[in-house]
């Protein structure tokens, strides 16, 4: 197991509990808080001081964080924001089912896969995923979010694909099956991947199955997640008794988890 840093937990430390005050500290403040004595306290603000990371005031010497590391804050997107939250819960489904799980964002041009368990199952379906852009009308992951996305984005997203000469063109030109596809998904809760996307699976020669869910926080869908197996191990049976309560059971979770941090 690796060893902890020291010095750098503490200075750690001392700027978790500046960002936690709402006013500059003052040493004793700090020491208070962080039950650091004074002489390492000391060299620890010198040493943020010297970086950049703090500063003491003129009038009070009082510490403060630096707009350096506020701009750091900025750089911490939402979609990471996302991913390191629904982790932990991703491992626990993977854990439940032994299949593995996507979650992924709407991008204002496709769905993109921020966080995936591929590589902890011990079944290799197309591990190199992250970054990866499902399209929206053959993926499970883009079909549920256009089901459950508002109607005005809904008719965004359709429009400009019926302009276009791709596979996800021609469906959306297809405007009464894709009317009554997107109500049987709303109707069930969950969607399933057009047959035969992204082919099958080089390791077992299989073709690969997936259903996907909403994570719905405050009537909006902030991302969608989506169970993956090979298609012959299930029948739809199992996917609709066992895979999608669990898969249900996630996104609430996460959703939950968004809530509760202010991510919506």
């Amino acid at each position: 197991m690796s060893k902890q840093i020291r010095a750098l937990m503490r200075g750690l430390q001392v700027i978790k509990a500046m960002n936690q005050s709402d006013f500059p500290m003052s040493l004793n403040e700090l020491h208070n808080v962080t039950k650091l004595d004074r002489a390492t306290l000391l060299r620890i603000l010198y040493t943020l001081e010297e970086a950049g990371w703090v500063y003491r005031g003129l009038g009070d010497n009082c510490y403060r964080i630096t707009y350096q590391i506020h701009e750091l804050g900025l750089k911490v997107s939402t979609n990471d924001a996302l991913a390191q939250l629904a982790a932990p819960v991703l491992e626990k489904l993977q854990e439940e089912l032994v299949w593995p799980s996507d979650i992924a964002i709407y991008n204002g041009n496709s769905m993109e896969i921020v966080e995936t368990t591929r590589k902890r199952t011990p079944f290799i379906i197309n591990r190199e995923i992250m970054g990866a852009r499902p399209d929206m009308l053959q993926s499970a992951m883009g079909r549920a979010y256009v089901a459950f996305c508002p109607d005005r984005e809904r008719e965004a997203i359709l429009y400009r694909l019926r302009n276009s000469e791709s596979k996800e063109g021609e469906i959306a030109r297809k405007e009464t099956r894709l009317k009554a596809l997107l109500n049987d998904i709303r109707n069930k809760g969950y969607a399933e991947r057009e047959e035969g996307y992204w082919g099958a699976v080089g390791n077992y020669g299989g073709l690969v199955s997936a259903i996907a869910v909403p994570i719905m926080l405050m009537g909006e869908v902030q991302a969608t997640m989506n169970l993956v197996w090979l298609t012959s191990t299930s029948d739809q049976l199992q996917i609709e008794e066992e895979y999608l309560p669990h898969l249900q059971r996630a996104a609430a979770e996460i959703a939950s988890l968004l809530f509760d941090n202010q991510l919506y």
